[in-house]
């Protein structure tokens, strides 16, 4: 699922470094040493703020138009350099990026189908793996 939420960066006075904040996403921020790393950083955010919510198939927050978006003088950036933009992340790229956890499962299958697989090799968790993706139309 692809998502897209409004961000304000906020340029630092005394570094190359941007402060990133999502108004739409209840707490937290992020930060990032130049403008290609906060925009990284941004999406990690992004992607770690909403991930219980995705999985366990909560409401996510909505997002605000850009044009609603204020930028406030916090008096440590650069407001001239400061601005606002979309961040998009699609979570299901983005958990398959970061959960590269395995898992063990049992399964039954038909013992003959478990004999001719052991005696030709098969690889019982690459064959469930590939299945289970194609299943869920997973690439």
């Amino acid at each position: 699922m692809k998502l897209i939420y409004p961000a304000i960066f906020y340029k630092d006075l005394e570094s190359e470094g941007y402060s990133i904040v999502f108004p739409d996403i209840g707490m937290g921020a992020t930060c990032g040493d130049n403008i290609s790393d906060a925009y990284y950083m941004a999406e990690d955010f992004l992607g770690c703020a909403l991930y219980d919510d995705y999985i366990e198939g909560n409401t996510l927050p909505k997002a605000s138009s850009i044009d609603d978006i204020v930028i406030d003088d916090d008096k440590f950036s650069d407001m001239d350099l400061s601005f606002k933009t979309m961040i998009d992340i699609d979570m299901d790229d983005y958990i398959r990026r970061t959960s590269a956890k395995t898992i063990k499962k049992t399964v039954t299958i038909p013992s003959y189908l478990n004999e001719m697989a052991k005696e030709y090799g098969v690889n019982f968790s690459r064959v469930l793996t590939e299945g289970l993706k194609k299943e869920l139309n997973i690439k």
